[in-house]
């Protein structure tokens, strides 16, 4: 089931509109990627003391719903990308697997308060401005229960894209992208350890676990895996 909710935030924002752009594009070459991401396995371990609902920030075409909810959880996954909802439903019909996707922006998560047992952002919320982050992981506290468990993934400076670009504030950089012909623009913010830290405890939130992680494929990238509770 596909649900469209549009805040105004989606048209009121130019950034928000490029990144759309960005993703639809993005989607239509990664779709077919069916396995979840390797820190979503850990995940799922931790989520079985407390299963129930979980929503995924981001979820793009649902390659980590897909896993979760056939893990036996609950799953609403949230995306600002059509083009990614669309492949995520067709994809939950031929498999005949129970996921709820909704069109939302994750600076304004369209649910009530308290209302999932977890929230997760994979490679989703990290692609923005810090002060677009701050808002972001306020908005998944938001709607998760107390003592609620969450999972963030951040950009770490060791990623082979820091620096690049030009530099807007302490390690966050715009650079361009050319989608459909049209530069454009990726703001993206680098955290070291302490300034992660810094801000997940400045949300309120309680950090469990935190680990970089390197990956080398074309060029190297890095990420930190944070998981935190309520």
């Amino acid at each position: 089931m596909v649900q469209f909710i549009f805040p105004k935030i989606l048209f009121n924002s130019m950034k928000i509109r490029h990144i759309k752009e960005l993703l639809d594009t993005m989607y239509a070459r990664t779709w077919k990627i069916s396995e979840p991401a390797d820190h979503m396995i850990d995940f799922a371990r931790t989520l079985k003391k407390k299963a129930g609902a979980i929503l995924d920030v981001g979820c793009g075409a649902g390659r980590n719903s897909f896993f979760l909810a056939q893990e036996g959880f609950s799953l609403v996954g949230l995306d600002i990308s059509a083009n990614a909802l669309k492949l995520a439903t067709e994809r939950a019909r031929r498999e005949k697997t129970q996921c709820m996707f909704v069109m939302g922006t994750f600076l304004r998560l369209p649910f009530p308060d308290g209302y999932f047992d977890a929230a997760f952002s994979s490679y989703a919320i990290e692609n923005v401005s810090l002060q677009l982050i701050r808002r972001a992981l306020s908005e998944m506290k938001r709607v998760v229960k107390k003592e609620g468990l969450l999972l963030v993934t951040l950009h770490s400076p060791k990623h082979w894209r820091f620096g690049q670009g030009k530099e807007l504030a302490y390690h966050e950089f715009l650079t361009f992208q050319m989608i459909k012909n049209s530069k454009v623009e990726i703001v993206t913010h680098f955290f070291d350890r302490e300034e992660a830290e810094r801000l997940l405890q400045d949300t309120g939130l309680k950090i469990l676990s935190m680990r970089e992680i390197l990956r080398i494929d074309e060029k190297q990238r890095a990420h930190w895996i944070i998981t935190l509770e309520k």
